[in-house]
């Protein structure tokens, strides 16, 4: 079976997973910038990781799975700044199920873990929450605060390890 593990990654936390993920795999993993001449028929199975912008996966990387996914046996894995599980991490799985089923894709594998919020997003959204205090939203909580705190320390050494058990024995 031949695989490969594509991917985006803003601050390394989806690039650290991408590279679990491709040598549990034992494949490459690319940064999708540079897979614009890769043809995707060659692999039976495709990997793919992303981190969360805004409820999805960030804009260009979203555009090169529907132009370039398509009819594959795919497996998928997030990163995002939320805790994992809870509402925000089983929305950006199912929306992420969604995305490849929309071009034919047969999802055999899913992972999601929590990651560092790059700090220029964290930066951001303390802006926000001083000019809107009052909008849930945004709002700089205790909870808020100390989730941030705690996402900095993810994804750790157990993340990694669910990781590789996650595309553990994939067969086409």
């Amino acid at each position: 079976m031949k695989s490969i593990v594509i991917y985006t990654s803003k601050s390394g936390n989806t690039r650290k997973v991408a590279e679990a993920v491709a040598g549990e795999l034992g494949c490459e993993a690319l940064n999708f910038a540079e897979a614009d001449e890769l043809n995707l028929d060659e692999f039976d199975f495709v990997a793919l990781g992303y981190y969360i912008d805004q409820g999805s996966p960030e804009k260009e990387f979203k555009k090169f799975i529907t132009q370039n996914v398509k009819n594959k046996k795919v497996g998928f894995f997030i990163t995002l700044g939320a805790d994992v599980p809870g509402a925000h991490a089983t929305q950006a799985v199912e929306q992420g199920r969604e995305l490849f089923a929309q071009n034919g894709n047969e999802v055999l594998r899913t992972f999601i873990c929590q990651g560092a919020i790059a700090p220029e997003v964290i930066e951001q959204l303390k802006k926000l929450g001083k000019a809107m205090p009052d909008d849930p939203r945004f709002a700089l909580t205790p909870e808020r605060l100390e989730r941030w705190e705690r996402a900095k320390t993810h994804p750790d050494e157990a993340d990694i390890k669910a990781a590789k058990e996650a595309f553990r024995g994939v067969e086409i």
